[in-house]
């Protein structure tokens, strides 16, 4: 016959600090981001195409496209240009980048950073950008780009004829937003 001494204060006291550490130290559960964000910028004369605010918002349904308005502190007119980096992995690097002139074209490339962009997409329709008034609104169909959970973006206004050092940034130069949800989830 095996005898098994029964536990002590003591040992229940060190199971139950045990418990309560091992609580206490494991993550909790991250939570859904928002479905909408908007982010202030200063308001800056001197930029040749000033943003002065933007503003994320998750798709309604999973067939409706998620946006982003950029809103400028000007009147769009012929030469402003507008770039959009999309974040959807997290890792601050871009994952897709849309470029537009006023009243022009615009283009969707796969990318992996700032400065270089990889297989242009234009033709899926995943992404659509227009400029007027004084708010660029660009469109994202979340199915066409893998059914991402989330996204971030970076945006940069400049003018074509315009210096580099004109250009301006949101939230900062090759930075990303905070995430917003891209549709619900089902």
């Amino acid at each position: 016959m095996t005898l098994h001494p029964k536990p002590g204060p003591a040992a229940a006291a060190a199971a139950a600090g045990a418990t309560l550490l091992t609580l206490l130290t494991t993550s909790p559960a991250q939570a859904l981001p928002p479905t909408s964000r908007t982010v202030k910028d200063a308001v800056e004369p001197g930029r040749a195409y000033d943003i002065t605010q933007m503003t994320l918002r998750s798709a309604p349904r999973t067939n409706r496209p998620a946006v982003v308005l950029v809103k400028h502190g000007r009147q769009v007119k012929a030469g402003d240009v507008i770039d959009v980096w999309f974040d959807f992995d997290g890792d601050k690097a871009p994952d897709v980048h849309v470029s537009g002139n006023a009243f022009s074209e615009f283009t969707v490339h796969l990318a992996d950073s700032f400065t270089k962009d990889g297989k242009d997409i234009s033709q899926k329709d995943c992404v659509r950008l227009a400029m007027g008034g004084s708010v660029s609104k660009v469109r994202l169909f979340p199915t066409c780009v893998g059914s991402p959970i989330s996204f971030a973006v970076a945006v940069k206004s400049s003018s074509d004829g315009k210096r580099a050092s004109t250009d301006d940034w949101a939230p900062a130069p090759e930075r990303f937003t905070k995430k917003v949800l891209t549709a619900p989830l089902t």
